[in-house]
């Protein structure tokens, strides 16, 4: 594995900021544009520890990187620590991801991406909430939430255009006895804009560069009450619901080394 850091400028900021990714590749010296690129931010808001947003996503990744290396995984494939995720000023943040894109060379550009993003938290007690919306613009997603008596303990996969095909193969994958992983498969139409909800974090800017990326999600304050707060802790995060995703990936990326 080689990792290397990537710095890059915070614009705006005053006093000025760099922030740095950091960069992660099995199999480097391949002539192959990497298969598959793991991704989550490593920042938090201040004041919160981050548990689930989002130490549960860097968790994931990490193992997954941990267990492609013990394997021996053949292909290429990236892991990215993205930075400045939270940063609001300016825009919506994604800086680190942003950067990333942006400095992509023709023979790097992945295949697809899959960005953890605030997978640790679930409720036995504490209902699914949506989206006015929703019911009417994602009907298969909210059927699925419908069929799930809105629980919260299912992970949202976000994707759009190229992505859906991705999203569409983890969902099977999650389905399978080994995983039992309730998703939510949320697919955006070709025709509808991207607001805020919908770009919420580092897919963002893959979509953008016309490279299929999905976003895996408890859906942060549609359900986890100490999201961006100083309770967001260690004992709120459900390790088992973290395993559940990494396995999904795992066997997501595994059957692209065939």
């Amino acid at each position: 594995m080689n990792v290397a850091r990537q710095t890059f400028d915070i614009p705006q900021q005053s006093p000025a900021r760099t922030g740095v990714n950091i960069i992660g590749e099995l199999n480097a010296a391949s002539n192959n544009s990497p298969q598959t690129l793991i991704g989550a931010h490593y920042d938090t808001v201040p004041g919160s520890p981050g548990a689930d947003d989002n130490a549960s996503g860097v968790s994931a990744m990490l193992e997954c990187a941990r267990v492609l290396v013990a394997t021996g995984f053949k292909h290429r494939i990236s892991f990215i620590a993205f930075d400045a995720e939270e940063i609001q000023t300016p825009a919506d943040g994604l800086h680190g991801s942003t950067a990333f894109v942006q400095n992509l060379k023709p023979g790097d550009r992945p295949s697809a991406a899959i960005i953890f993003e605030s997978i640790g938290f679930s409720s036995s007690t504490i209902k699914q909430r949506l989206p006015r919306s929703f019911r009417f613009l994602f009907r298969r997603a909210y059927n699925a939430l419908k069929r799930q008596s809105f629980k919260a303990n299912s992970l949202l996969i976000l994707s759009k255009s190229e992505g859906i095909k991705v999203s569409r193969h983890l969902e099977q994958i999650a389905s399978k006895p080994e995983v039992n992983l309730p998703t939510l498969p949320l697919e955006v139409p070709k025709w509808m804009p991207l607001v805020r909800n919908l770009r919420r974090s580092d897919h963002a800017p893959f979509w953008l560069a016309g490279i299929p990326a999905v976003m895996i999600s408890d859906t942060a304050f549609f359900r986890n009450p100490y999201y961006h707060q100083p309770t967001d802790t260690p004992e709120t995060v459900d390790a088992s619901m973290i395993a559940q995703a990494t396995r999904m990936v795992l066997e997501f990326v595994e059957t692209q080394d065939n």
